[in-house]
């Protein structure tokens, strides 16, 4: 009988918070992983994590988080990321009763709204080591804290059909329309879907 394979232990950092001087070399082992994290079944994720992930932090466009874990006696590794920032939300196209049910009682059609612009595990994890909830989960907390700051009400995110069906709907997302798609994954349907923070 095979053994399961160890959950793993991980720590969380914003990027931002890897700038400063105290943090030199572990920036540099985060930015090195990054440059070669591997994610097949997203050539986006793969890409932007290798190359875009600097310019959208830099240009201050989103924050990006990386789950960093032991690699060995000495060096790190990056898991999983996942990338948050803000967003307009149209809710003209739900129907009535959801929009009713989003909104409560103060009736919008458009507002803003938080994002999971990216979120994503490295092939080299299996579901088992680290689950798409544990990530989800963090990216979550970060919305939480935020929303606890400046407010907010809604969480938004453009998926995979079958990332929404296995990921984000057992979360409490609700499907509210058809996103496009990234230029590297055209053939693949997306959708946007939304959930509101207060209910986590």
């Amino acid at each position: 009988m095979t053994a399961a394979p160890a959950s793993v232990n991980y720590a969380v950092f914003a990027l931002s918070e890897l700038a400063g001087d105290d943090y030199t070399d572990l920036r540099e082992a985060v930015q090195e992983r990054l440059q070669a994290f591997e994610c097949e079944r997203s050539p986006h994720l793969e890409e932007f994590a290798r190359v875009s992930v600097r310019k959208y932090e830099e240009h201050g466009h989103s924050r990006t988080y990386v789950l960093v874990c032991p690699d060995g006696e000495d060096a790190i590794d990056v898991p999983a990321f996942f990338t948050v920032g803000m967003t307009s939300l149209d809710l003209t196209a739900v129907s009535s009763n959801l929009r009713k049910r989003l909104n409560g009682n103060i009736s919008m059609e458009h507002t803003g709204a938080y994002t999971i612009a990216e979120l994503a595990r490295s092939d080299r994890y299996t579901s088992e080591q680290l689950p798409g909830s544990v990530i989800l989960d963090e990216a979550k907390e970060i919305v939480r804290q935020s929303r606890e700051l400046i407010a907010g009400r809604f969480l938004v995110v453009d998926a995979q059909e079958a990332v929404f069906s296995a990921l984000y709907e057992p979360a409490g997302f609700k499907r509210i329309g058809t996103a496009k798609s990234p230029q590297s994954m055209q053939d693949k349907a997306f959708i946007t879907a939304c959930a509101k923070i207060s209910d986590w």
